[in-house]
């Protein structure tokens, strides 16, 4: 598996950039910039080391999608790393499977 990392500047105070891009103050500011994946787009669960994450948004059917994940690292206004573990899809959790096997581990 290939590591890949991404760089970009941003002039803005790093805490606001956290505080946006994690959607700690108003969830909106999380959907807004991940609309572009899903209009939909929002998350359900906790920002916490160790808390359990879903990535989720509606299909054009009404049904649930996205990613089962984890939060494995959160140094506030530095670092996030995510693990996904699984994928919703059609409003069920999958966690094992070739569909899976795509995301899993990817942090």
């Amino acid at each position: 598996m290939k590591t890949k990392t991404y760089t970009i500047s941003i002039k803005a105070a790093v805490e606001k950039v956290y505080d946006i891009m994690l959607g700690l103050t108003y969830k909106k500011t999380y959907q807004a910039w991940v609309s572009i994946f899903n209009p939909t787009s929002t998350f359900e669960g906790s920002w916490e080391k160790g808390s359990e994450i879903r990535f989720i948004g509606t299909d054009q059917k009404g049904q649930t999608s996205g990613m089962l994940s984890k939060i494995v690292e959160n140094k506030p206004n530095e670092f996030v790393s995510i693990l996904h573990y699984g994928i919703i899809k059609n409003d069920q959790e999958i966690t094992q499977g070739a569909a899976v096997e795509q995301w899993a581990g990817f942090t």
